[in-house]
């Protein structure tokens, strides 16, 4: 989800420090959010391989709201960047849910 100079960024990338958890085929994984915008995010994952472009992923994560009380996303992504340990995923559909909601399949 970074960009070269020469390519514009369809939304503002705002930087995040958040727990996501990402869920594919073949299990789920535990990553941490380095920036967010209305289209995608950009996480930092110990294992990219287990993923690959163009697939599709379950998100959640995890905003700290305050003490005691996080607050909950979750949405269906599309895996578009894997490089140097980073993930890049375009959301494709999602809620914000104040309780502890937990994810629909990938």
């Amino acid at each position: 989800m970074e960009c070269g100079q020469h390519e514009r960024r369809r939304a503002a990338r705002y930087p995040i420090r958040a727990a996501v958890t990402v869920t594919n085929n073949s299990g789920t994984i535990r990553a941490n959010a380095d920036n967010i915008s209305t289209s995608g995010m950009l996480l930092r994952v110990e294992q990219p391989t287990a993923f690959r472009i163009g697939e599709e992923v379950s998100v959640e994560v995890e905003l700290p709201d305050h003490p005691g009380k996080p607050f909950s996303a979750w949405g269906l992504a599309v895996v578009v960047r894997i490089k140097d340990g980073g993930l890049g995923v375009q959301l494709l559909a999602g809620t914000f849910d104040p309780g502890n909601g937990h994810l629909p399949e990938a």
